[in-house]
């Protein structure tokens, strides 16, 4: 991978988890009905275009996208090179997954219950939004990545249905491209194969987004191994699927890119441009961006997961605060400058608060891989240089 294009995965990934997080925290506490009818300050606009659901979603998008650049074409490279991979490939997939989903639970698990005892009766966790989903089993199927598959997502934790959906694509891809590897028995390839295409069929045929995200993530893994960029000129590139997202931005609404058929649309737009741009940087051997070279992109990045993953039952307990010191209806009120504040505020508190706990959790990923390749059998653990994604 150059060095331009690593930079600006590092970038791609900790903004994106800004957007969401940005977006959830926007409609909480920042109500803008009179954002065109009324004249605003020109910081107001800012927000209000950028705090969007167009580009939470968008986000997503862009995640897959990335996933299956860094997951799925690294598995494709490997078995057109003829390594074994399937061992230290599910090691690496479990360790990234699980080493911030299994902590995240216990702490969505532990905000939820105390929140529902101590902030009972403020109308939070009562909200319709969090109607049934502390049912126990949807835990348990949280814990398989079975969330927004074949189960809503445990608690309030409403952002873990990607990492479902992340997960069996994982496991689906390492499987269904073991026939095209020469460094497996024939039995075992097809066997694994066939495995792969039946547990995909189960999944897929599930209601919901699975199957065109597998698309989404598809298009991602076929651009790691595309023999030529379509667009020379990284500005290029870059400037086509900025135009085109931002376009999206102001013609399209909640609502319209809820309904499915123009979502699709939508979302295969942004993700042809944005897989674009990879493909272009890949091809790239100058420095990149010069904006992507700063060292705290890569630091931003190195937590982005968790950021991602914990916010939401974090951010229901600021709710709930809000709720008690302000009153609940204070949330409601057309934004001031207050609210405002406390909506940037509240994102400054989940980015401290993520990072505080990647660091026991994302920061020992690295550390985990070691030792479950120690105590696995089947063959040498792998080396740094081996790794089937660095990711």
């Amino acid at each position: 991978m150059t060095p331009a294009l690593s930079r600006f995965i590092n970038c791609a990934r900790w903004i994106a988890a800004l957007f969401v997080v940005l977006q959830h925290v926007h409609a909480l506490f920042v109500n803008q009905a009179d954002i065109m009818s009324v004249r605003h300050a020109p910081p107001v606009y800012v927000w209000w275009f950028f705090a969007t659901y167009t580009f939470a979603h968008g986000a997503v998008v862009v995640f897959f996208v990335l996933s299956g650049f860094l997951v799925g074409g690294g598995v494709i490279e490997r078995t057109r090179a003829g390594k074994v991979y399937l061992r230290d490939y599910v090691i690496d997939r479990i360790s990234r997954i699980y080493i911030v989903l299994l902590p995240t639970l216990a702490l969505v698990f532990i905000l939820d219950s105390v929140g529902r005892r101590i902030f009972a009766g403020l109308n939070i966790y009562e909200h319709p939004i969090y109607h049934g989903v502390f049912n126990p089993l949807y835990l348990l199927g949280t814990i398989v990545n079975l969330q927004g598959i074949w189960l809503p997502t445990f608690g309030t934790d409403a952002a873990l249905w990607t990492l479902g959906m992340e997960f069996w694509y994982y496991i689906v891809c390492g499987l269904v491209l073991l026939p095209l590897s020469s460094a497996y028995a024939a039995d075992a390839r097809w066997a694994g194969g066939a495995l792969g295409v039946v547990l995909f069929v189960a999944l897929a045929i599930a209601p919901g987004y699975f199957l065109f995200g597998a698309a989404i993530w598809a298009t991602g893994a076929a651009i790691r191994i595309a023999p030529r960029p379509l667009v020379r000129s990284k500005w290029l590139a870059l400037l086509i699927w900025i135009a085109a997202v931002t376009t999206l931005r102001l013609v399209t609404r909640g609502a319209i890119i809820e309904d499915h058929p123009r979502m699709e649309l939508i979302d295969s737009i942004n993700a042809l441009l944005f897989a674009n741009v990879l493909l272009t940087l890949r091809f790239d051997q100058g420095e990149g961006f010069a904006w992507c070279r700063a060292k705290f992109h890569h630091a931003m990045a190195d937590f982005s997961y968790t950021l991602y993953a914990t916010h939401m039952p974090m951010l229901a307990w600021i709710w709930a605060l809000t709720a008690l010191l302000l009153g609940p209806d204070w949330r409601q009120s057309l934004a001031t400058p207050l609210h405002y504040a406390w909506a940037a505020g509240s994102v400054v508190a989940l980015i401290a608060l993520s990072y505080a706990i990647s660091r026991v959790t994302e920061a020992h990923t690295a550390d985990l891989r070691r030792w479950l390749r120690r105590v696995t059998p089947g063959g040498a653990p792998a080396t740094a240089a081996q790794s089937v994604d660095g990711n």
